[in-house]
């Protein structure tokens, strides 16, 4: 104790001295950092001897209180504890926060009286310009524990105290508080500075705990919400195949409750043989397979991915899985693979009566869920028709999957129909694939030329129609499918029943309701509109505004079109091209008597005289145009000339020769 109050003497001297005349003795014992924490309260003009409390508004104080809550609850028990363990000693221990405002006071009842006496309560400012030299600034000034005896301190008031502060920093070493001990310096203990650097690195370590806790917390909200976000089915297992996490999707795509779902094994709810356990043995993904999960007693069949989660240190240590349902797999491959129906009823053009007749009775079957036939000579549109009907029904947020029968092997057929499962044959795919009906689920599918479906498919389609179940070619399961079936032919189906071509069962069960296209020869009025239509159309796709002839209207008018629509595209799209070799804005009649099909249908129907009334020029003069146009366009090539035209080259050298028309050199 002697030694303890010779060296306060020793620093009171040098209090005196500097605060007389500026300057300490060189002998003092003063250190540099108080030193200059006095130098700049003198030059602030602070007056040692009454330093006024400075202290925060009510609502000031009630704001700090606020943005310190977690830290002051942190802090208490452990400031409680260490003004416990000196109890009697009149110690008091304060916490401040990094602007050294006074947050909260804790010690014997007389010590924090004597500490109200002097206006040191919550909300008072002790840092250096509003209180002078101290150990919570130079604590935070210089960022480590600092303890000041007595006469240290620039006020006078205080020097008969010790202060020992330590500050608190957050995990990014950023000083959030200052924990502060004050008492008589003559009841200084030696560990008085080490229990208080003891405390702060306790209520340190809670802060961080409590901010790793609290981090924990949002990130596992956070990848919750992103779990939840995922339209997918998903799961998590560890390594044991014990269910770690699931969305609200999973759980009701498998029809599995919450209690019954974490904490569940994969084994306990779809067996042994289940996706999970064949990549954590294996630590082989699965991916984009049809999987089949028995959820006690329930068959749900996904199309699934299953990936393994490996560590560099345990090796596998979960797995991560994905599911579709069929319904939404099929809508992913059609929106992947372009299963969709582009024309709607807007596409159809046509005014003729039988033309419109059909276009009302398709748009009043859309809205039912019927199956349709539609009958047409090839290349009346039977496609458009079924993909308006598609836009128009409640399958049209589906899939539109058509095919061809006539297209597909026969051989072939029956896997592309209905799928097959892994080991069907020799080449089958692992995992086995679905067919057209199972990726149609909840849409339409289009059967074009179902007259010719052979006779043991018709069979197999027939039980598909009845039953709304299709089984894989090679498995047993059956599939349950929910789709429009739409379909086409270009024959007389009821012709081909009658002659035993077609089943009569499974006549009746496509034609529920009959769609009937008459062909372009029936309907001349619809040549116009239909001309307009496609020549608008070409006119944007080919980037060149040419219009249409009146005069070549009148020659289509007068050609029977066996290929229908279909073959008026394809005249007027070569047509189109020829008018644009020869720079001219319009498709004449000589344009049209270029196509082959249309020169020889008129010279077969009419005579020389009868051509001559279609336009001024001759027959001699139309071929004789034909001819040279087509040179044109092939930059004088023969061969090429003669593909446009549909003409041998023997026969396109025998014209030139009778016309006397010459290639240029």
């Amino acid at each position: 104790m002697k030694r303890l109050q010779k060296k306060i003497d020793k620093i009171k001297q040098g209090w005196e001295n500097f605060i007389a005349t500026g300057k300490i003795q060189s002998d003092n014992i003063i250190s540099a950092e108080v030193l200059s924490s006095w130098i700049r309260c003198r030059n602030r003009g602070l007056n040692p001897y009454n330093i006024p409390v400075v202290s925060l508004t009510t609502n000031g104080l009630r704001q700090r209180l606020e943005e310190n809550s977690e830290l002051i609850q942190v802090a208490t028990p452990f400031l409680q504890a260490l003004t416990e363990s000196v109890e009697g000693s009149g110690f008091r221990v304060d916490i401040f926060d990094p602007e050294i405002f006074l947050l909260a006071s804790f010690g014997d009842k007389d010590a924090l009286l004597n500490a109200h006496r002097r206006g040191l309560t919550p909300g008072a400012n002790r840092s250096e310009i509003n209180a002078g030299t101290n150990a919570m600034n130079l604590s935070v000034l210089l960022e480590k524990p600092v303890q000041l005896l007595g006469p240290e301190h620039y006020n006078i008031e205080l020097h008969n105290y010790t202060c020992a502060s330590v500050p608190i920093k957050d995990e990014n070493g950023k000083i959030i508080a200052i924990i502060n001990a004050t008492g008589n310096y003559s009841l200084i203990h030696k560990h008085t500075l080490g229990m208080i650097i003891a405390s702060g690195k306790s209520i340190e370590y809670i802060l961080a705990q409590k901010q790793m806790r609290d981090e924990l917390e949002i990130t596992n909200q956070y990848n919750k919400e992103i779990i939840e976000s995922i339209s997918d089915a998903l799961i998590v297992v560890n390594a044991n195949g014990e269910l770690l996490t699931a969305n609200q999707t999973a759980k009701r795509l498998l029809g599995v409750k919450e209690k019954n779902f974490i904490g569940s094994t994969a084994e306990t709810l779809w067996g042994p043989q289940n996706p999970f356990a064949e990549v954590l043995a294996t630590g082989e993904p699965i991916v984009d397979q049809e999987i089949i999960l028995t959820t006690w007693g329930k068959k749900v069949r996904v199309i699934g991915t299953v990936r393994p989660i490996i560590s560099g240190k345990t090796g596998i240590n979960s797995a991560i899985a994905t599911f579709k349902g069929m319904q939404r797999a099929t809508g992913f491959v059609k929106n992947l693979v372009g299963w969709k129906a582009h024309f709607t009823f807007d596409n159809l053009i046509g005014n003729s009566i039988e033309f419109r007749q059909a276009v009302h009775l398709a748009q009043e079957t859309a809205k039912m869920p019927s199956n349709v036939l539609i009958q047409g000579e090839s290349g009346t549109g039977k496609e458009l028709f079924a993909q308006a009907i598609h836009n128009a029904s409640p399958f049209c947020d589906g899939p539109f999957v058509g095919i061809n029968c006539s297209a597909i092997p026969k051989g072939l057929l029956e896997s592309e129909l209905f799928g097959y499962e892994e080991g069907a044959f020799t080449g089958a795919r692992k995992g086995g694939q679905p067919g057209k009906l199972e990726l149609a689920e909840g849409g339409t599918i289009f059967f074009d030329e179902i007259n010719s479906l052979p006779f043991d498919m018709q069979a197999k389609l027939l039980r598909t129609l009845q039953n709304k179940t299709i089984t894989r070619v090679g498995g047993k399961l059956e599939i349950s499918v929910n789709l429009r079936v739409i379909t086409a032919s270009n024959t007389d189906l009821w012709q081909m029943v009658r002659m035993g071509d077609f089943r009569e069962d499974l006549f009746y069960r496509i034609n529920v309701i009959n769609i009937v296209i008459p062909p372009l020869r029936e309907r001349y009025e619809d040549i116009d509109p239909l001309v307009n239509h496609i020549v608008r159309h070409l006119a944007k796709r080919l980037g060149v505004d040419i219009a249409i002839d009146k005069s070549a209207l009148e020659v289509m008018k007068k050609y029977h079109w066996p290929g229908n629509v279909r073959e008026l595209e394809n005249v007027l799209e070569r047509s189109f091209v020829l008018a644009k070799s020869k720079n001219s804005s319009a498709i004449t009649e000589t344009d049209i008597l270029n196509y082959p099909g249309i020169m020889n249908s008129l010279r077969s129907k009419v005579n020389l005289a009868q051509i001559d009334t279609i336009s001024n020029s001759s027959i001699k003069d139309i071929e004789k145009e034909a001819i040279e146009n087509a040179l044109i366009s092939s930059n004088g090539n023969i061969t090429q000339a003669a593909q446009t035209l549909g003409l041998a080259r023997v026969t396109i050298y025998r014209k030139m020769k009778r016309y006397g028309i010459k290639t240029t050199p």
